[in-house]
């Protein structure tokens, strides 16, 4: 039988949080071209994992080939 794993600290949990707040704060100041890249490229990584994983994806699931 698997032994559960230990609750994470309320230390680590507030570590977490302020360090996905500073990571939120300077994504929010990026220029829109840059935000639209990011979100392009996670929809090709996500595609990719998703064509792999045999799911069976219709045409319109296919992320643009553009540039921001």
């Amino acid at each position: 039988m698997r032994s559960a794993r230990p609750r994470p600290t309320p230390e680590l949990l507030e570590k977490l949080r302020a360090g996905k707040r500073a990571l939120h704060g300077e994504q929010r100041n990026l220029p829109l071209p840059e935000k639209v890249g990011q979100l392009l490229e996670l929809q090709k990584i996500d595609y990719e994992l998703r064509k792999q994983r045999g799911d069976d994806l219709k045409p319109w699931q296919k992320p643009w080939d553009i540039e921001p």
